[in-house]
């Protein structure tokens, strides 16, 4: 009996410790509060930089709103030179700790905000207009919001300042990457043939076999690209079970010549073939080996045109047939 006791008194106590727990769970709720701190060094001036590569940043503070318990966040901001304008009117600022409410932005992005909210055309305007010699006074808020719960998003009810900025003409580009391979320019019937990825051939390579990032995701490192497979000349003849009878193709970052250092394919080995046919009709998916010097191959006895989206952040590859247009759900393409 003293057993049975001991027992059941356990039993009671874990039910307990459940009860509670299940009592403590926490409830979401929507935040109502949220503030961003002022700049210790606002008074400090500072140069935006003008190329989207340099990694410069500024930073920003604010904390977690009340979400009923600690949530995984992402942080951003919004910049505006009038701290009266509708909020519409502010321009978003991609935070590079996203998850951080000490936030980290690029100087870049601020410069490309500020040369839009000033109206500035082009590097001519921006220079008539002596904007480079301006210090300007930034507003900034802070936006949070928990990824897949829409009224968690929540705007500061203040904003601060940085009182000294100094702007150089900036604006976004596309990014490109090339693709070589038994590949041809849809529209000035150039074929690659793998022509050697090396500096002398960076016109050709610019004029027809690049791959570039949508206006809409610049700096997302997603490239498009539509192609025409140029049929080797023995497939006939080979079938489609030899890898050498496949149209094939790779990527390049940069134009270095044959070495893997600014490669993108299918595997590390040099020319192998990963065979996509019977996959690439319905649309095919795969992995990418940074510096890999491997290729994707497709059987064609005609030329026969896709459509490509490379990740190279996710180290993705989406292949299409046809000429698609391709829009993107978050980074997932999707080929209209």
């Amino acid at each position: 009996m003293k057993k049975l006791s001991i027992i059941l008194t356990l039993v009671a106590t874990v039910l307990g410790i459940t009860s509670c727990k299940q009592e403590d769970k926490p409830q979401y709720k929507d935040p109502t509060t949220f503030t961003i701190n002022q700049p210790a060094l606002q008074n400090q001036s500072f140069l935006c930089a003008n190329e989207m590569t340099d990694d410069a940043t500024f930073n920003l503070f604010c904390s977690q709103p009340d979400y009923g318990y600690s949530a995984v966040c992402n942080y951003s901001a919004l910049v505006s030179l009038d701290p009266e304008a509708p909020i519409e009117k502010w321009i978003a600022l991609p935070n590079q700790t996203p998850t951080s409410g000490a936030m980290a932005i690029k100087t870049f992005e601020l410069g490309v905000a500020l040369n839009n909210l000033l109206g500035v055309e082009d590097a001519e305007d921006f220079a008539n207009r002596n904007l480079g010699n301006t210090p300007f006074k930034c507003y900034f808020r802070g936006v949070c919001e928990i990824p897949g719960i829409e009224s968690s998003k929540i705007i500061t009810s203040n904003y601060v300042s940085y009182n000294n900025v100094m702007i150089q003409y900036a604006e976004k580009k596309p990014a490109w990457i090339y693709i070589c391979g038994d590949v041809s320019n849809i529209e000035t019937g150039a074929t690659n043939g793998f022509l050697a990825p090396s500096a002398s051939n960076e016109d050709i390579y610019k004029a027809n076999f690049a791959l570039y990032e949508p206006d809409d995701m610049i700096g997302e490192k997603l490239y498009v690209g539509i192609f025409n497979l140029v049929p080797k000349a023995t497939a006939a003849d080979s079938g489609p079970d030899d890898p050498d009878a496949c149209a094939q193709f790779r990527f390049f970052t940069q134009l270095l010549g044959w070495t893997n250092e600014a490669s993108l394919g299918s595997n590390e080995a040099d020319f192998y073939c990963e065979k996509i046919t019977d996959k690439w009709a319905a649309g095919y998916t795969g992995d990418i080996v940074n510096q890999g010097l491997g290729n994707w191959g497709v059987y064609v006895i005609e030329p026969q045109p896709l459509t490509i989206v490379v990740d190279q952040t996710a180290l993705k590859i989406y292949v299409k047939e046809g000429a698609h247009e391709v829009t993107f759900v978050g980074r997932d393409p999707e080929f209209n």
